[in-house]
C-alpha cells in the first residue's frame, strides 16, 4: 500500500519537472546581443580612478598605514600603493 503513494510523488515530481521545463524566459527577446554590449563603449568611458597613496609598515602589532612614506623606516616597510617610496641606501 505505500508503495502506491511514492509512486503518486514520484509521479507528481516528474509532472512538475516537465511543466516547469517547457517555460521559457519572457524577456529573452529584449536582451542585448554579445556584439551590441561590446560596441556600447561602456567600459572605455569612465577615466580610471587615481591611485591614493598609502604606505604601510610593521610594528609589533597590526600594520600602520600612512598616506605619506615615513623617512629613515624602509625597513619596516611592509607594503605600498602609489609610487614608490625613497629607500634606505647602506653604503
Amino acid at each position: 500500500m505505500e508503495f502506491k503513494g511514492n509512486r503518486w510523488r514520484v509521479g507528481a515530481a516528474l509532472g512538475a519537472g516537465l511543466l516547469l521545463s517547457a517555460c521559457q524566459n519572457p524577456w529573452i527577446e529584449d536582451l542585448p546581443s554579445f556584439d551590441q554590449v561590446l560596441s556600447a563603449g561602456w567600459l572605455e568611458d569612465e577615466a580610471p580612478l587615481p591611485v591614493v597613496p598609502v604606505y604601510c609598515y610593521d610594528t609589533i602589532g597590526a600594520a600602520d598605514c600612512y598616506a605619506v612614506p615615513l623617512e629613515g623606516q624602509s625597513n619596516r616597510l611592509r607594503g605600498f600603493e602609489g609610487p614608490p617610496p625613497p629607500m634606505r641606501d647602506d653604503r
